[in-house]
């Protein structure tokens, strides 16, 4: 093919497409709407963003392992701790769920590392 020829076929193809190419991060995001699995995607999120969540003093003593449905599993390193993030439950959901309209976390279990 000439360069014309080629020049000829990509004017084509962006007329069709439109002026711009779309933004990699807004066709992903199509597509897993398009899927179904938007809410599950944002909700595992949580477990990959924990630290920045719930800040360095908790993330110190804890991992946020795994999302299974609306449920995050938290490993804790201590029955003490175990007991102290317990009591800090509804605030800790009220911060990972801070902002979010799609994907929120209803429930938390907190489980001893090394016993589950």
């Amino acid at each position: 093919m000439s360069g014309s020829q080629l020049e000829s076929r990509s004017e084509r193809l962006s007329r069709k497409r439109g002026e711009r190419p779309e933004p990699v991060g807004d066709l992903v995001g199509g597509l897993l709407d398009r899927l179904g699995v938007t809410e599950r995607v944002e909700r595992a999120g949580v477990a990959l963003d924990w630290e920045k969540l719930v800040g360095p003093h908790i993330a110190r003593v804890t991992v946020g392992t795994r999302v299974s449905g609306r449920t995050l599993f938290v490993e804790v390193v201590s029955a003490a701790w175990l007991s102290e993030l317990n009591m800090m439950r509804h605030e800790l959901l009220r911060r990972i769920n801070a902002g979010r309209r799609r994907g929120r976390i209803e429930k938390i279990v907190f489980v001893q590392a090394g016993k589950g």
